[in-house]
C-alpha cells in the first residue's frame, strides 16, 4: 500500500517564486522539484497567475498560504479598506472600534441588514489586509546633556542644609484633554508616524516632597 503525500500548502511568497521560474523558462517539473510541491500544484499556481500577482503588488502578506477569497461582504470590504487607506495617509488615528463602526455604516448603505462587524469579522480583516497595530511616533525632545551634569553636580551641595521632608521638586505639565490616541492601526512596513495633533490643554503643577509625599 502507497501513502498518498502531504500536500505543501504555498505561501504567496512561494507562489510568485513559482510564476518567476516558469517566467524564466523553466518547466513545471524543474519548478515542482526546486519548490518541494507537485507538478499539478505548480499548474494550478499558473492558472491563478493573476490574482496571484495582484496580492503580490498590493503589499499583500508573503507568509500567508491562502489568497484572499470572496466573501458574502466583499464589498463592505473592499469599502472599509479603501477608507482605512485613506484616514492613515491622513495621519488619523484607527482603531479597531472605528473600524468597525465605518464596516456598519458601509453595510448599511449597500443594505446588508444583517452584518453585525464583530470581532471575529475584524480580526479576519487585519489579517487579510496585512494590517497591524503601532504607537505613532512623535518628535524627540532634545536634551542637552551638559545643562543634566551641571545640575547634577550642583544639587548636593545645596539641599545638604535641609531636611528631606523640606526638599521638594516641583513641575508642571499639560494636559491635553482634546488630544487623540497615539495608537493606531497601520499597514504592515508603512512608516508609523502622527500628524499635527490638538494643543488644547490646561496646565497642570505637580509636587511631591524628597520623602515621597
Amino acid at each position: 500500500m502507497t501513502s498518498k503525500r502531504d500536500r505543501k500548502c504555498l505561501t504567496l511568497e512561494d507562489r510568485v517564486k513559482c510564476l518567476k521560474l516558469l517566467e524564466l523558462g523553466k518547466s513545471s517539473c524543474v519548478v515542482a522539484a526546486k519548490i518541494g510541491v507537485g507538478r499539478m500544484q505548480v499548474q494550478n499556481v499558473l492558472k491563478r497567475k493573476r490574482e496571484i500577482m495582484e496580492e503580490y503588488e498590493s503589499n499583500g502578506n508573503l507568509s500567508l498560504k491562502r489568497l484572499k477569497r470572496d466573501t458574502e461582504y466583499s464589498d463592505i470590504n473592499s469599502l472599509v479598506y479603501r477608507w482605512f487607506l485613506d484616514a492613515t495617509a491622513r495621519l488619523f488615528p484607527v482603531s479597531g472600534p472605528l473600524i468597525q463602526e465605518k464596516a456598519r455604516t458601509f453595510a448599511q448603505d449597500l443594505g446588508f441588514v444583517d452584518f453585525k462587524a464583530s470581532n471575529g469579522w475584524l480580526e479576519s480583516f487585519l489579517k487579510r489586509n496585512n494590517i497591524v497595530f503601532k504607537t505613532q511616533s512623535g518628535q524627540h525632545g532634545e536634551v542637552k546633556r551638559d545643562t543634566v551634569s551641571q545640575w547634577k553636580e550642583s544639587i548636593p551641595s545645596a539641599c545638604e542644609s535641609y531636611a528631606p521632608e523640606n526638599i521638594f521638586r516641583m513641575d508642571e505639565t499639560g494636559l491635553f484633554y482634546k488630544d487623540s490616541t497615539k495608537s493606531t492601526f497601520f499597514k504592515k512596513g508603512d512608516t508609523c508616524a502622527g500628524g499635527k495633533r490638538s494643543k488644547q490643554r490646561i496646565t497642570v503643577a505637580l509636587c511631591a516632597s524628597m520623602t515621597g509625599k
